[in-house]
């Protein structure tokens, strides 16, 4: 015999329904605003309970490609190089990429006029998490496969210094055998000084800055290694905007998050002019779409500018008065990053005239730049421009107007390699490979 359920006991258990969700609700908006996020086991699970659709479409995601280092499908008309009007590039292409038959992270040294692999690194990650994956809590119980060498810096003997987002520092020589790891958390770029030394992004853990008042900040820092992968000097980027006078930009500047700065470049300067000294450094922080000249042996920052880029992922030196800024052009909003203009911007600051210019617009439109978190850009020395479009997993050279050559790392016929800060090498960096002459 079949009994109607009440009407009043559907809309009673709707009410209950109704009340459990918004205080489920509520519960995620407190712990999710809360300067100490998470400080009981009821938090965690709360946090953990409304995660769980993110990680069924994760999960999901994973099913269609099984690697992190295999991505979607976003230029399916491009296989490798593709170049405009027959041109020939005599460069080279230092590519941080996933390669299928090791079915892991690599290095390759391309040469773009045939496509050549000049020589290839593959780390080898059992050694190197056995000696260095519990050193900073971040390592453990991650697939080595999943691991991503990140912006690799290439020496003339042919060894390459790398991280693995948030990882040890790793150096390997020209055959891929481990030769040191720099304990700590390091990230993002690997720039190298005019006396060999190396600077990276890094974490100070736990925060030194403003301890017990923002427990959870993630405390980037400037670091500074040896040839030989000894920390030489690390020092909090929120200390050296507190102590220079900034520290309405640094936390009264909207809400607070714990990634308050997003240091995404360290960029040492190789001369000296009448705007900068060698050694002094160019500093990028996404999260404050700020970028600043800092002297460390006087603790100064030298000069500091707020936009016109958004988040932006890259800053250099370009000659003795002018600097590049990769704008991504994004605003973040509840953890996405979405684009403002629909592309990327390449903005050029010229120290002598004060003034802003962004010359390479019309390319950047024509080849639909649009890398929302990530990307690099470099002006070469024929004022061309060098982009890695690294969400969309694309390279490119243009210049103010026009694209030159396109470049994808492709898997398989519906699946690319995922790209990891890659370096553009002329000719003429080339010819100081020496390990290359030797082999």
């Amino acid at each position: 015999m079949n009994r109607k359920i009440p009407l009043w006991l559907v809309l009673l258990l709707l009410w209950f329904a109704f009340i459990i969700a918004l205080t489920f609700g509520w519960e995620v908006w407190r712990i999710r605003n809360s300067r100490h996020r998470m400080n009981s086991k009821t938090d965690q699970f709360i946090i953990s309970l409304a995660s769980f659709p993110s990680l069924v479409k994760e999960s999901l995601t994973q099913l269609k490609h099984p690697s992190k280092l295999i991505g979607p499908d976003t230029y399916p008309n491009i296989s490798g190089l593709k170049t405009e009007r027959n041109y020939i590039d005599s460069s080279y292409i230092l590519l941080a990429t996933y390669d299928k038959g090791d079915n892991q992270s690599v290095v390759k040294l391309i040469r773009l006029s045939d496509q050549k692999i000049m020589h290839q690194w593959r780390p080898d990650y059992d050694e190197i998490i056995k000696r260095y994956g519990k050193q900073n809590g971040f390592w453990p119980g991650r697939d080595k496969n999943d691991l991503q060498v990140c912006h690799p810096l290439l020496s003339p003997d042919g060894s390459i210094v790398f991280n693995n987002y948030q990882s040890p520092l790793i150096k390997i020589n020209k055959d891929s055998k481990l030769l040191w790891g720099t304990k700590g958390i390091f990230h993002h770029s690997i720039e190298q000084d005019a006396d060999g030394n190396v600077w990276a992004p890094a974490i100070i853990k736990p925060a030194a800055f403003l301890p017990g008042l923002l427990n959870d900040l993630e405390d980037d820092a400037i670091a500074e290694i040896s040839p030989g992968g000894k920390l030489i000097f690390i020092k909090s980027v929120g200390q050296i905007l507190f102590e220079n006078g900034y520290r309405t930009l640094l936390l009264g500047m909207g809400p607070y998050e714990n990634d308050l700065l997003h240091l995404n470049e360290i960029q040492p300067a190789l001369t000296s002019g009448k705007y900068w000294m060698k050694g002094d450094l160019l500093i990028s922080l996404r999260n404050r779409s700020t970028v600043f000249l800092y002297r460390c042996s006087t603790n100064k920052i030298l000069w500091l500018k707020t936009g016109p880029w958004l988040n932006q992922h890259d800053a250099e030196f370009i000659d003795s008065l002018r600097i590049g800024v990769f704008g991504n052009n994004t605003v973040r909003v509840f953890g996405e990053d979405r684009l403002i203009d629909g592309y990327n911007e390449e903005y050029i600051f010229n120290f002598k005239t004060n003034t802003t210019a962004t010359p390479y617009t019309e390319f950047l439109k024509k080849a639909k730049v649009s890398t929302t978190s990530q990307g690099r850009a470099n002006v070469l020395p024929n004022g061309d421009l060098f982009i890695e479009e690294t969400n969309n997993n694309r390279l490119l050279r243009g210049n103010t107007k026009d694209i030159i050559w396109q470049y994808v790392d492709r898997v398989d016929k519906h699946s690319v390699a995922v790209l990891s800060w890659s370096r553009f090498i002329t000719r003429e960096e080339f010819e100081k490979l020496t390990f290359l002459k030797n082999n």
